[in-house]
C-alpha cells in the first residue's frame, strides 16, 4: 500500500490495528490473502515496516466510521470481531501494542510521522511485552450471602439487633437504620476485599492494573461484580499467578465470592499512553 495524493484519499483513511516486530509479516501476508479479512473486506490489511517495528493496517472508506455507524450495535460488533481477529493473529507470532478499534489516519504519510515521532516509547513497549498477554479476574458476588456474613460478624450490627423495639411502627423504622448500616458495612468490608486480592495478586504478575466494574446488564450475570483486574503474565509466570488465585478464591469462597482468570487477550491495558492520531 503505498501514499496517493490528497484528492484521492479524501474519501479514505488508513485503518490501525496494532503494532508489532518483524516476525509478524508472514502471517500478515497470510491474512491479505484471505477474502473479507480485516475491517473492511473490500480493502484488506496490510503491513507497514519502519525501523523494525510495523504497522498491521488496512484501507477504510471514511464515511463508514459515521457516528450513526458507531452507534449501531450490529455494525459496531461485526466490525470490532473482525478488528479482534487481525490483532489476535499477529500476536500468534509477535508481541503487540494494539489499539482500540476505529483509530484512523488520513494518510500514510500521517501514520509514518506519528510512528517516528513516538519509536522509541513503541519499540521499548514491544520488547517489554514480548510472550506476555493479558489475563483478567473478575470476581462476582452472591450478595445476600455476604451481607448475612457481614451483619453476623458487625458487634454494631448484632447490639442494635438485640435492642429492636417491640412497637411495630418503631421496630420498621429501627429495622430500615439496620439494613442501611449493613449496607455500609458490606461496602467497607467489599473496598478492602478489593484492595486486598490486588494486593495478594500483583506480586505475581508482570504488572497489573484496576479496571472498571460492569453491571449485570452488561455482565449477563445475576451476582453483582465486585472485582477487576487486569494482569499481564508471561508463560513463566503465569503457573504461579493460578496458585496465588487458587488460594485467595480458597479464602473468599465463604462469603459468596467467585473469581473467574479469563484470557489470554492482547494487551491494550499494558500499552504506552501515546498521542492520538491525527483525526
Amino acid at each position: 500500500m503505498t501514499d496517493t495524493p490528497q484528492a484521492e484519499t479524501a474519501l479514505t483513511g488508513i485503518y490501525l490495528y496494532c503494532l508489532a516486530r518483524l516476525d509478524c509479516l508472514a502471517a500478515v501476508q497470510e491474512l491479505a490473502e484471505q477474502k473479507g479479512c480485516g475491517v473492511d473486506p473490500n480493502y484488506g490489511v496490510a503491513a507497514l515496516p519502519n525501523s523494525g517495528v510495523v504497522a498491521v493496517i488496512g484501507e477504510v472508506l471514511l464515511s463508514e466510521f459515521s457516528e450513526a455507524n458507531l452507534q449501531d450495535l450490529s455494525w459496531l460488533g461485526e466490525r470490532a470481531l473482525r478488528h479482534e481477529a487481525v490483532v489476535a493473529r499477529v500476536m500468534d507470532v509477535s508481541p503487540v501494542l494494539p489499539v482500540k478499534f476505529g483509530t484512523l489516519y488520513k494518510s500514510l504519510a500521517s501514520l509514518k510521522q506519528f510512528m517516528q515521532q513516538h519509536h522509541s516509547a513503541i519499540d521499548q513497549a514491544l520488547d517489554h511485552l514480548r510472550d506476555k498477554a493479558e489475563w483478567s479476574v473478575k470476581g462476582y458476588l452472591l450478595e445476600e450471602q455476604a451481607r448475612s456474613i457481614v451483619a453476623a460478624e458487625d458487634p454494631e450490627v448484632q447490639a442494635r439487633r438485640d435492642a429492636m423495639s417491640q412497637s411495630p411502627g418503631m421496630r420498621y423504622l429501627q429495622q430500615k437504620q439496620l439494613e442501611n448500616k449493613i449496607d455500609t458495612a458490606l461496602e467497607g468490608a467489599l473496598t478492602r476485599v478489593n484492595h486486598d486480592l490486588h494486593q495478594a495478586l500483583a506480586p505475581h504478575a508482570e504488572d497489573a492494573t484496576a479496571l472498571r466494574l460492569h453491571a449485570s446488564s452488561v455482565t449477563g450475570r445475576a451476582e453483582r461484580m465486585v472485582f477487576n483486574g487486569g494482569f499481564l503474565l508471561g508463560a513463566e509466570t503465569l503457573e504461579g499467578f493460578r496458585a496465588a488465585l487458587s488460594a485467595q478464591q480458597d479464602a473468599y469462597q465463604v462469603i459468596g465470592l467467585t473469581l473467574e482468570l479469563r484470557g489470554p487477550w492482547p494487551p491494550y491495558n499494558f500499552c504506552p499512553n501515546l498521542a492520538s492520531p491525527t483525526p
